[in-house]
């Protein structure tokens, strides 16, 4: 397939891809190999998705053809949504499905596959592919889609109502620098953060030796997605909330992610232990030669000189710059420690453009007033 440098009128195809999936897979893996994406377009990502979610989930695969090529691909998950039990919205969600539940796998990094050299706005075109909705989602979308959203804001504030519900950093370590630096990552942190790690280490290994096992069969990375599982519940349910895993299509979802693609090397899940108790583990993914930080369960000692997350992904990047990766990548999330650990960031959106009516006017007078009624009352104790 060729780049497009000049662009012309893009003809969409529409595809029910749960009831399509051998046609999805040849379109999806066909313009893969030919476009670059990130790990969440990926097809292990992408199949597992769709292999996992519920029959009665409606997604299509919209497929963008110029001079009968391909040359951009995104997913749109259909849901009916009432809010506030009078509201009800026909929502579009891109590579996703607007439902909490079977979202909370988070997709991050989001976007469209692309032609190299396609000059269109992408956010524009998925508004204009898709029709038939009332709100559209875009969550987590790239640093690219980012800036394509705002360029064309202004475009449609005179028919849409535009909420951006989450403006973030994605916060990573860039692994030349540290190669760079002689594998001397403490030399690139702060001098806070640098005597906490050393402090750190010295508490662990008076328990012995901090070693690094990384899961090297299918039978290993399940065993120690459970056993993180197994911490990262305690942690949270500690805190009195749920924690990801009691969702049962969160775990069933990375399961099946380690049965179909383990044998790829797209996964990386860490033991970090002393000789006399575990320190944590942390489940990764490798993917175009850089690690995306997805999941930790950590084991909390009573020592507040003993810090497990920072001792653990200190160091994990110090594992992966050796192995001669690019980057190690916290997502999203502007926590305090994902930005002391990193070098740089990027941008990633999560947005609502929602078609202005009489319902939504309604609604978001309701919203100002309830919002308003509540700042009242605080003034007034």
């Amino acid at each position: 397939m060729s780049s497009c440098e000049e662009t012309g009128v893009i003809d969409y195809k529409k595809i029910d891809a749960l009831r399509n999936m051998n046609e999805v897979e040849e379109i999806w893996k066909q313009m893969l190999s030919s476009f670059p994406t990130s790990f969440f377009l990926s097809w292990e990502w992408i199949s597992t998705w769709l292999i996992t979610l519920p029959k009665d989930t409606k997604i299509d695969l919209f497929v963008g053809h110029m001079d009968e090529e391909p040359v951009l691909a995104f997913f749109i998950g259909n849901q009916n949504i009432t809010r506030h039990k009078m509201f009800r919205y026909r929502t579009a969600s891109l590579n996703s499905t607007n439902d909490e539940h079977l979202d909370e796998i988070s997709i991050e990094c989001n976007g469209a596959v692309v032609a190299p050299g396609l000059t269109v706005n992408i956010v524009k075109e998925i508004c204009e592919a898709t029709t038939g909705w009332d709100e559209l989602y875009l969550p987590g979308v790239s640093d690219e889609l980012s800036s394509h959203l705002e360029q064309i804001m202004g475009h449609y504030r005179d028919t849409h109502n535009i909420f951006v519900e989450r403006d973030d950093r994605s916060h990573y370590v860039d692994l030349k620098k540290v190669r760079e630096a002689g594998l001397d990552y403490l030399a690139l942190l702060s001098p806070n953060r640098r005597q906490q790690i050393r402090r750190s280490i010295k508490e662990y290994e008076k328990q012995g030796e901090i070693t690094l096992k990384q899961a090297n069969t299918e039978n290993e990375a399940m065993e120690m997605l459970n056993a993180l599982a197994a911490l990262h519940q305690k942690e949270w349910n500690k805190r009195g909330e749920p924690g990801a895993f009691s969702n049962g299509y969160f775990l069933d979802f990375h399961q099946t992610l380690i049965q179909h693609h383990f044998s790829s090397g797209i996964i990386q899940i860490i033991h970090i232990r002393t000789s006399e108790s575990t320190i944590g583990y942390l489940y990764n993914y490798v993917y175009d030669n850089d690690v995306l930080f997805y999941q930790c369960g950590f084991n909390y000692a009573k020592s507040n000189h003993a810090r497990p997350g920072l001792i653990s992904h200190y160091l994990a990047i110090l594992m992966n710059a050796r192995l001669g990766h690019d980057s190690y990548d916290f997502l999203a999330g502007n926590s305090q420690y994902k930005k002391s650990l990193a070098t740089d960031h990027y941008r990633m959106m999560w947005v609502r453009l929602q078609k202005k009516s009489v319902r939504s006017w309604i609604e978001s007078r309701l919203k100002d007033i309830y919002s308003n009624t509540k700042i009242s009352n605080r003034k007034t104790k």
